[in-house]
């Protein structure tokens, strides 16, 4: 009876720890960008229409320090840049649908952003690439 009830034990450990890697993988796996840290106001910039503001936030936690640039329009925001390890940011409007942030040209509207925990290269994203013909407008 003894032996059972250590085996249950053991079983139910188990499954608990499976769970629990099986969380810890999917968060680190399937990011959201629009799940991030508040951080402190950076500075924040009206495009040239007036009509969108973008905030960029430094974000400093037990993990490190980061910034995080979001659009703000008629009182909704959304977040499109997401890069960890830095303290320092460079951010421009280039006409009224493109900011160019860190060197990094992203359409104001693209809910999708720039995350640098996806792991992909500008030249390899679609939504980053489509970003580029901007320039040439």
């Amino acid at each position: 009876m003894k032996n059972v009830g250590f085996k249950i034990l053991y079983v139910v450990t188990a499954l608990i720890i499976a769970v629990d890697i099986g969380f810890a993988v999917k968060g680190s796996l399937f990011t959201d960008i629009a799940d991030l840290p508040t951080g402190t106001l950076r500075t924040a910039s009206v495009s040239p229409s007036g009509e969108k503001t973008m905030n960029i936030y430094v974000v400093e936690n037990n993990l490190g320090v980061a910034v995080r640039g979001e659009i703000e329009q008629n009182n909704t925001k959304h977040n499109i840049f997401w890069q960890t390890g830095i303290d320092e940011v460079e951010a421009v409007w280039l006409n009224e649908d493109t900011v160019v942030i860190n060197e990094i040209p992203l359409n104001s509207d693209d809910t999708f952003g720039y995350d640098c925990r996806r792991g992909y290269s500008l030249f390899d994203e679609g939504s980053l690439e489509q970003n580029f013909t901007n320039f040439n407008d």
